[in-house]
């Protein structure tokens, strides 16, 4: 058994333990003003300094005055952080899921030839000017148009009221007075940006091969982060479909993870939307004892989307606790 025995003179301050480099002289105990003239001066007025600071120390912080980050929304709360069961019947089949990441396989098989075979005739892939990549509104308005944007400003303006009024109950009347004439101040002025810039983007863009081949990596996922947040913000809306895939489609391997948790709130997102719409079609169903089977349900469209990105997050991109079981 192997013993170690400290020495009875190491058993005082905590940081006599270590060895000591250099020696330096405690003499000149009087606080000198004005900088150290030598190194050994530069020594001990550090170590002075030292000795007057506390080893713990603690900051308090004002929850009030923290500020939550407007891009992203809290969707996923409690127990909807986890992917809701759905039964064997309503899941696709393993073939099918299989399928579908063969052919998602493909197409960036085909992508990455295509920009290999225009990197050889020295052509430029990235041939379009693009939005900044930290601009969300011109993003959205490049993507979408304005009516997407129009609906995110509105839900958010609606959860930073209920938010505000959470804060408005902890402030002062002054306080309250003074929060209230910036909001305005700020609010004309913005509207009046915000206006004219949505007159003139309508219509958004269709995800063209030249389009999707002019965004580098680092801009596809942050566009897809953005995405990701304006779903939780104004539901699914069938154009966001081929956007998403496209963005997939650019996505490079291995997930980074900030990218891999934007894809698990997508595949969690499509799961919670197909179960509501899985329990609402069941429910129309008993009420409605005439539906046919085989015959097509308003929503049909929409859970196969939901089916095909939670395929490829949770099969293609390795998150596979994600994926759906068939018996």
């Amino acid at each position: 058994m192997t013993t170690i025995k400290f020495s009875s003179s190491l058993s005082g301050d905590p940081e006599d333990l270590l060895q000591q480099a250099v020696h330096i002289s405690d003499g000149d105990t009087d606080e000198e003003t004005g900088p150290p003239l030598d190194g050994m001066a530069y020594l001990k007025q550090v170590i002075k300094e030292r000795r007057r600071i506390p080893g713990t120390v603690t900051a308090m912080i004002d929850p009030v005055r923290i500020q939550k980050p407007v891009t992203g929304s809290s969707f996923f709360i409690g127990s909807s952080r986890s992917k809701p069961s759905v039964s064997a019947d309503n899941c696709p089949s393993v073939r099918w899921q299989n399928q579908q990441t063969a052919e998602f396989s493909d197409v960036r098989l085909k992508l990455a030839r295509h920009c290999k075979l225009l990197r050889s005739k020295g052509e430029s892939i990235q041939t379009l000017k693009l939005p900044d990549k930290e601009n969300e509104m011109l993003w959205c308005l490049f993507l979408y148009g304005s009516s997407v944007w129009k609906l995110v400003v509105e839900t958010r303006k609606t959860l930073e009221e209920e938010e505000s009024n959470d804060e408005d109950d902890k402030l002062d009347k002054d306080g309250k007075d003074e929060k209230e004439k910036k909001d305005k101040e700020n609010d004309e002025d913005s509207a009046q940006i915000l206006s004219t810039v949505l007159e003139k983007s309508k219509y958004g863009t269709e995800p063209n091969l030249k389009v999707v081949l002019s965004m580098p990596v680092h801009l596809v996922e942050r566009i897809l982060e953005y995405q990701v947040a304006w779903l939780q913000l104004t539901g699914w809306r069938a154009e966001y479909g081929a956007w998403i895939y496209s963005l997939l489609s650019r996505i490079e391997k291995p997930l980074n993870p900030d990218l891999g948790s934007v894809l698990r709130d997508l595949a969690l997102f499509c799961s919670q939307e197909r179960n509501k719409l899985l329990e609402k079609s069941a429910k129309e169903s008993k009420e409605n004892h005439e539906n046919k089977d085989g015959e097509e349900q308003p929503g049909d469209k929409d859970i196969a989307a939901f089916n095909l990105f939670i395929c490829l997050v949770s099969r293609y991109f390795d998150q596979a606790d994600l994926a759906d079981t068939s018996s």
